[in-house]
């Protein structure tokens, strides 16, 4: 490298060139560079990327902490992989979703492009948050509603296959759980085993920072169920399923993965159903973000 173009990389104002810079100069004539190929260049640089991003820009580094955090690991292996496989416009959607870069009100006022940060329904400063989850609006108007029950239809196709189970679920072509639980809780899936062990799956899908204390509040909201159910049944299994608006699945999430398990699905189909009810979360958060300012019109549920 001639001096010319080392003084250059130095001097960059991108901060990513000149930590490339420091990692590979050693102040003599013949650079001995310390990196074997491209790939190891492009990880140094997205993981220092990554660092400044959560280190020194809070709110860009607020969703990418929380995501890695509280995600499974086996599950965080699909994502990564289903990341690759998305249409441009949803993969830009990830990719900005992750660093809080989206053209939220909130941020168009503080980037000076809009007079306003107010939501468009309820008055209140439009986060991304806000778009995502947090709107009561939204709720009334069933934007979240659409997409959780879109991830449950999903799951309980996917469990309609076992043949010797029997299924309950909260959707209009099943059986309600009503039906075995009464109507004090109405918990999203139930299935009874040939064996008399009853699971008892709850679906919650959040923003990235709120996984682990919507997996908690789940968790003990459901506690007195099982207790008052317990006597009826062999054994009961509580699957708190909470996941991230763009798919991330909680650690506290890994008893699905062993339902999974439980019920016969071999690793095949159940990175397929993993992959799928990720998918299908992405998709949906995408459509609630592209209708943010738009009156909601009830579409069918999302099925890929």
């Amino acid at each position: 490298m001639s001096n010319h173009n080392s003084e250059c990389f130095k001097s960059s104002p991108n901060s990513d060139i000149k930590a490339l810079w420091q990692d590979s100069n050693t102040f003599t004539t013949i650079q001995y560079d310390q990196y074997r190929n491209a790939k190891q260049v492009l990880k140094s640089i997205q993981t220092h990327h990554r660092h400044r991003i959560t280190s020194e820009l809070t709110s860009q580094g607020l969703v990418i902490s929380s995501g890695f955090k509280y995600a499974s690991k086996v599950s965080t292996s699909i994502w990564s992989h289903l990341q690759q496989k998305l249409p441009k416009n949803i993969f830009n959607f990830s990719r900005k979703y992750l660093t809080n870069t989206l053209a939220t009100r909130k941020n168009l006022s503080k980037w000076s492009t809009s007079q306003s940060s107010a939501c468009s329904f309820c008055l209140q400063p439009e986060t991304l948050q806000h778009i995502v989850s947090s709107c009561k609006l939204y709720l009334e108007h069933g934007r979240n509603t659409w997409r959780h029950d879109s991830v449950l239809n999903s799951i309980a196709k996917a469990f309609s296959t076992l043949t010797d189970c029997s299924l309950y679920a909260d959707l209009p072509a099943f059986i309600s759980p009503s039906f075995i639980t009464g109507s004090a809780f109405q918990p999203d899936l139930l299935i009874i085993t040939k064996e008399n062990v009853l699971y008892i799956l709850e679906l919650t899908i959040g923003f990235e920072t709120n996984i682990q204390i919507n997996s908690e509040r789940t968790a003990s909201k459901y506690y007195p169920l099982q207790q008052t159910l317990l006597p009826s049944y062999k054994q009961i299994k509580f699957i708190n399923l909470s996941m991230g608006a763009l798919g991330t699945i909680g650690s506290s999430s890994e008893s699905f993965i062993n339902l999974l398990k439980s019920l016969g699905f071999n690793d095949k189909v159940q990175k397929h159903i993993l992959s799928n009810l990720i998918n299908i979360t992405i998709r949906s958060t995408y459509f609630i973000f592209c209708c943010r300012n738009n009156p909601w019109t009830n579409p069918d549920l999302l099925n890929l």
